[in-house]
């Protein structure tokens, strides 16, 4: 454990972390020495990091592949989660496609903590035609 490098890819690290507190000689003593609910925390927790992995993933893609539209925001909720110090929030957005008739969507998106939107507010997204409910706003 002393002499391992340093994980610098996010996903490589999580899936380190969790063969290390859940698998072998260590997940034995890390239960045995801290207690079987501090092992249910740093799962939790771990799993809390690989659904922001995810949604940066999937954001990052939608902002290269997915649907241009702009989209009047009906409502805002923030979730309390944060992606890179940014917060995620659940918003309702009415939106309307370059191609094809306006719809609703509702969903989760990171963003900036310097321009959140608000209600009232269109905003520039893109989205994903086999499911609208993933969006990414975009500048």
């Amino acid at each position: 454990m002393f002499g391992r490098k340093i994980e610098k890819d996010p996903q490589k690290a999580l899936d380190n972390a969790k063969k290390t507190v859940n698998n072998g000689l260590m997940g034995g003593l890390t239960k045995a020495f801290m207690g079987k609910d501090f092992v249910d925390d740093m799962n939790n927790a771990m799993d809390k990091g690989q659904a922001a992995l995810d949604m940066q993933k999937s954001g990052q893609w939608l902002a290269q592949s997915g649907m241009p539209a702009t989209a009047v925001v009906e409502s805002i909720e923030d979730t309390g989660a944060l992606i890179n110090m940014n917060p995620v929030v659940r918003l309702k957005l009415k939106v309307t496609p370059q191609y094809g008739a306006p719809f609703e969507a509702m969903g989760d998106s990171m963003v900036s903590k310097i321009a959140i939107p608000r209600k009232g507010e269109t905003v520039n997204i893109k989205y994903n035609p086999a499911d609208t409910n993933q969006f990414v706003i975009v500048p």
